[in-house]
């Protein structure tokens, strides 16, 4: 069972990483031609936008809130502790499953 401080630490990272996401303002702004060589094609350098890069931005969110609950869980009392990540290892499996289903991949 998540305490509050997980539950709140969670929420608090889902929403800066899904504002970050959702507000371009907010990515980085690189000139390609700041890094390009000369002769690069120019499709080295465009974003891909494609339901596996979609996934794997998921993936990732979901990996990194499992290893901050795993964090928090071994800070909690040692009785509490078993209990404490076998919720967030079942968190991440309902958050990837959620990635699969967003992103239309399917599962292998």
């Amino acid at each position: 069972m998540k305490t509050t401080k997980q539950q709140f630490v969670t929420g608090i990272l889902f929403a800066l990483i899904s504002g970050a996401m959702l507000n371009p303002a907010l990515a980085a702004d690189v000139d390609p031609t700041a890094i390009s060589q000369r002769g690069d094609p120019e499709r080295w350098y465009q974003e891909e936008m494609t339901p596996m890069a979609y996934f794997k931005t998921l993936k990732k969110e979901a990996e990194a809130v499992y290893q901050l609950s795993a964090m928090e869980c071994k800070r909690a009392e040692r009785n509490q502790q078993s209990a404490c990540l076998r919720e967030a290892k079942a968190t991440m499996q309902q958050d990837m499953a959620e990635a699969y289903r967003k992103s239309g991949i399917r599962p292998r």
